[in-house]
């Protein structure tokens, strides 16, 4: 089982490391580029590039052949305006921190249709392992609760089948992404396809200057929500709903019209630098001096590094 999820984060890393790499060079990138780039190889014959990337690619919902290139899939509803939109919002307790070595107890969920909340979703989950006692205490569920839940594969079955295609949205999304993606690899043997916001990143983006700690009971406290979160599913996903529907007029006021614009604001911070990493590609990966010059030439700093 080690090995096993040890394979899936790898392969998870590797699929990352792609995007990335597409989302830099702003497009498609050759199959040969992306293999040199991802196994820091110097010189890759195409055909065996794409071999090496074929499953990483084909595992990935997010990334597309394109030819001979490797390019980012259509995401499905990223083109949508944002008041035309299905977004699912959902929140995961757990038994731990980590998808390797922790399970989901719980699932709880809120689809928003036309900006007013529809439906909601909520079951609990066999974790085929003892909940731990400080989670017990910190969410409340009872351990015999539990022993009667849905298996994972069943409940995650039934969440797909209310998020049906709509927009994703969570709160820390990499905590709850996670968890659901590599339960989505496992009975599907692909990540999620649905683009992906996370309210903790868009606040932080959107309430810069206004707000100091966005975590979800400030967010709360701050937009005046009715639902209160209290470390359980539904009712956090109720409220990361409510914060949704502040933060889409915030960004409507920032100029954000369709999903991809909320997508876009909500791009954890190493991702929307991302694009700084063309400016050293092709740097040998081994020790070397680095030179700063202005646009006169004129050398403003000299460095050393072990990886250029």
């Amino acid at each position: 089982m080690f090995a096993y999820a040890r394979g899936v984060q790898l392969s998870f890393d590797a699929a990352d490391r792609l995007v990335e790499l597409v989302q830099a060079r702003h497009g498609p990138v050759p199959a040969e580029d992306a293999a040199q780039a991802l196994y820091a190889l110097r010189h890759v014959p195409a055909g065996l590039a794409r071999s090496l990337l074929a499953d990483v690619v084909e595992g990935d919902a997010r990334l597309a052949w394109r030819g001979a290139n490797v390019g980012l899939a259509e995401a499905p509803g990223a083109g949508l305006a944002l008041e035309d939109a299905t977004y699912v919002v959902f929140d995961l307790e757990t038994t731990g921190l980590s998808p390797g070595s922790a399970a989901i107890c719980e699932i709880g969920a809120v689809r928003i249709r036309g900006l007013e909340l529809e439906e909601r979703f909520e079951t609990l989950v066999d974790p085929r392992r003892p909940l731990p006692a400080p989670i017990a205490a910190l969410t409340g569920i009872d351990p015999r609760a539990l022993r009667g839940a849905p298996p994972v594969e069943l409940a995650v079955r039934r969440f797909l089948a209310f998020a049906g295609d709509a927009v994703l949205v969570a709160h820390n999304a990499r905590f709850d992404v996670g968890f659901l993606d590599r339960e989505v690899e496992r009975l599907t043997g692909r990540r999620i396809a649905a683009p992906v916001v996370d309210t903790m990143w868009l606040a932080r983006r959107l309430l810069e200057g206004r707000l100091s700690r966005v975590g979800l009971t400030s967010l709360a406290h701050f937009f005046g929500t009715a639902a209160l979160p209290c470390h359980r599913a539904l009712p956090d996903a109720e409220a990361t709903g409510e914060i949704l529907l502040a933060l889409i007029g915030l960004a409507q006021e920032r100029g954000a019209a369709r999903v991809v614009d909320l997508v876009d604001l909500a791009a954890p911070r190493a991702r929307r630098l991302a694009g700084k990493r063309s400016l050293v590609a092709g740097a040998p990966q081994r020790p070397g001096v680095y030179l700063f010059r202005d646009r006169h030439d004129q050398v403003l700093y000299v460095g050393r590094a072990r990886d250029l």
